[in-house]
């Protein structure tokens, strides 16, 4: 709960002599806002929300020849398993981090909160300096931190590894017996960009410059934080609502037991339902009295929605992802896209993000690959990230194939493109498929021309 990233800052300075950037917004409240789990989180809900929006059916492929590109396809399909969670929470704590790293003969994708990355230096829109909290452990009830640090200068990567005590202490990483193995400090030649991708919300953060993202509700406290008073409310509602029947206190058998904070008690600070009243407080020639008052569900639900609505708007997004999406006919997909604009002007930023940061990965697990030789030597680059984008937010896809179909039977687009979006997978699966179905089916002219 404490300020991690302020930590993290305070032991890059100590044991790399950098100087990282400040970060403009409190990220580490972001973190712990969104992972609280005690009350209402309408973060968490418009996050997860909008990570399957943002991901839905859509697929990753890496496309290539060789052992270099089965590995990066392994690699791809371990890491879009993840992407649901990751996207989520990168919609809701402002960004992740994803740091390719190799255990045991393998590459691995670790997934950390932006919160957990200090930034040292920049050269324009590039970082050339970062140092990720990669890991952490405890061994005899004390708890140990490792660090990465990256550093670029010119096509020179350079990986330093250190490991801090809670206090901020540097230790031996064989403190740790699975860090034991691990080299210090790595120099790999030929690189253009660090080893590490960053997955940022593509909300407006109303700072001039800033390394952090920010999450999607940013800005909209005032409006979260009035929905969730209603929300209140309504149980409230409902709890005064319910049902009491009050009887005559001469009823009741042994009142003598019951104290005057028993007999005054109403059903709002009892599940029973039963309560001791006075008789004269229930009229003459009656012995109990019922009370029951209706619910004002319509009011409520009316400003419920509205608040929902409100909400949305502040966080630039269309109806539908709090409140009910509206049940139209639309007649054409230009329609639908400007039913949902601006949901899906903030989704197609989102994909544009895990594009960039999907290939990062690849290009990292690529470059460790070679440096260490994981595969034969020779094969970089030799592969080609391939991202077919779920695009039922705006679209029937009945209408889109009969869309593609007239275009692949005009000669617009060829049946591999077609069998591709169908079937999902690489163009050259796509392309194999045609060609089987292609081979299978009977020669037309076959015992035309027998006598």
């Amino acid at each position: 709960t404490d300020d991690m990233l302020a930590r993290l800052i305070e032991w890059v300075q100590r044991l790399f002599g950098l100087r990282p950037r400040k970060a403009a917004e409190p990220v580490d409240t972001f973190v712990q806002r969104y992972e609280d789990a005690t009350g209402e989180n309408i973060t968490a809900v418009i996050a997860g929300r909008l990570s399957s929006l943002t991901l839905g059916e859509s697929t990753l492929a890496v496309e290539g020849n060789g052992q270099r590109a089965e590995l990066l396809t392994g690699v791809a399909n371990a890491l879009w398993r993840k992407m649901p969670g990751i996207v989520a929470q990168a919609w809701g704590k402002g960004g992740k981090v994803l740091v390719p790293m190799v255990t045991g003969g393998e590459i691995v994708v670790t997934a950390v909160d932006q919160s957990r990355v200090a930034v040292s230096a920049r050269q324009g829109d590039r970082i050339t300096a970062a140092t990720v909290l990669a890991d952490q452990a405890q061994v005899n009830s004390r708890r140990y931190y490792r660090l990465m640090d990256y550093r670029l200068d010119g096509d020179l990567q350079v990986i330093r590894q250190r490991v801090v005590s809670e206090s901020g202490m540097p230790v031996s990483l064989d403190t740790v017996s699975q860090w034991a193995g691990i080299d210090e400090e790595v120099s790999i030649v030929g690189t253009d960009r660090l080893l590490m991708a960053w997955i940022r919300c593509p909300r407006d953060n109303r700072a001039q410059e800033s390394d952090y993202g920010v999450p999607v509700t940013w800005g909209a406290e005032t409006e979260i934080a009035e929905l969730c008073e209603h929300l209140k409310w309504y149980r409230r509602e409902f709890k005064l609502a319910r049902p009491m029947l009050g009887l005559d206190a001469t009823l009741w058998r042994n009142l003598d037991d019951l104290s005057i904070q028993d007999v005054r008690r109403t059903v709002q600070d009892d599940e029973t339902p039963f309560v001791p009243v006075s008789y004269g407080a229930i009229g003459e020639g009656q012995q109990w009295q019922h009370f029951a008052p209706a619910i004002r569900q319509s009011e409520f639900e009316g400003r419920l929605n509205s608040l929902y609505r409100r909400v949305e708007k502040a966080c630039g997004l269309s109806q539908g992802i709090l409140t009910e999406r509206q049940q139209m006919n639309y007649a054409n997909r230009d329609e639908v896209r400007a039913a949902m604009y601006d949901t899906y002007s903030l989704v197609s930023l989102m994909r544009r993000e895990i594009e960039s940061a999907v290939r990062d990965v690849l290009y990292a697990a690529d470059v460790l690959a070679e440096r260490l030789g994981l595969t034969p030597a020779g094969a970089r680059g030799q592969w080609e990230a391939a991202f077919d984008w779920d695009m039922s937010l705006l679209e029937s896809s009945q209408q889109t194939f009969a869309q593609m179909s007239e275009l692949q039977s005009r000669g617009l687009i060829t049946g591999e493109r077609l069998t591709q979006w169908v079937m999902g997978g690489t163009m050259d699966e796509a392309r194999m498929e045609v060609q089987q179905a292609k081979a299978q089916q009977p020669d037309p002219m076959a015992g035309v021309f027998d006598s």
